[in-house]
């Protein structure tokens, strides 16, 4: 089948190579496989021998300094399937990253070029779960640097030219974390340690405040114990803030899941400021 109608996408350096047919299109899998470095025999014979993909593979041939070239193809529609269809956890090590960042990148790509309305209606955005590590990551670059948090994300925006950062494309999440920094593990405790020790930090600073309302009803008795919690009431205060400090740093990538959630209970003690 001859068609002279060719175009390239570029993708990481790389060039994809797209051709219409019947107003259709179509993507020739033998670059894509070598851009991968997946051997174009074995998914040729993958493509032939699957029901589906088999019917909707063409021939088709086009123009070049080199003469002629043939191309097996298959519909843009079917790519994300014959991709889906390679687990990538029985390919070669070294090209199992490539294979996964194709797996997200290139839908995404290809989302945009071919459907760009649908695509800016309906963008291909960053999960909830990438949404904190996002979050989880900029809190700690605030800690290490000493930036305050919404300079971060007013760079944060710029550099990605998005309005919010749930507004981030899926393909752009490992760009972003490794900008911001990454992400680390906090202290090696659990989110439900850090629930225990916020609901500590809660009884303790409710303590410390009795203390305080205390202090002067000693005083006005001349009791012994005047000292003693008025120094509790001014140290302790110092030292609660501290705490308060690492437990909100360390808590600011949870977000309760309901109005009966039980972070509910202790996070706007530990949040208000």
């Amino acid at each position: 089948m001859n068609n002279t109608k060719l175009e390239t996408i570029q993708f990481h350096n790389q060039s994809l190579i797209v051709l219409n047919h019947e107003n259709k299109p179509y993507i020739a899998m033998k670059p894509v496989c070598e851009n991968i470095g997946l051997d174009w025999a074995a998914q040729l014979k993958r493509i032939k021998r699957h029901q589906v993909l088999s019917s909707g593979m063409v021939m088709m041939t086009t123009p070049s300094k080199q003469g002629l070239q043939e191309y097996v193809c298959l519909p843009i529609s079917m790519l994300n399937g014959w991709l889906f269809g390679i687990d990538t956890n029985r390919v070669k090590p070294e090209i199992r990253k490539t294979l996964e960042q194709y797996q997200l990148e290139c839908f995404d790509v290809l989302y945009h070029h071919f459907m760009p309305k649908v695509a800016q209606q309906y963008p291909n955005t960053i999960s909830v779960e990438q949404q904190q590590a996002i979050k989880q990551a900029v809190n700690e670059r605030s800690y290490r640097t000493g930036e305050h948090y919404q300079a971060i994300y007013t760079k944060f925006y710029e550099h990605f030219k998005i309005p919010r950062y749930q507004d981030l494309p899926a393909s752009k999440f490992d760009e972003a974390i490794q900008w911001l920094g990454g992400v680390h593990a906090r202290n090696g405790l659990s989110d439900e340690d850090w629930y225990d020790l916020a609901w500590l930090y809660k009884v303790a600073d409710r303590m410390r405040s009795q203390i305080e309302l205390v202090e002067p009803a000693l005083r006005a008795l001349d009791s012994s114990f005047v000292s003693a919690f008025h120094s509790m009431a001014i140290e302790y205060k110092r030292n609660l803030h501290s705490a308060k400090l690492i437990i909100e740093r360390e808590t600011a990538h949870i977000t309760p899941k309901n109005i009966i959630d039980k972070w509910n209970r202790v996070l706007p003690v530990i949040r208000h400021h």
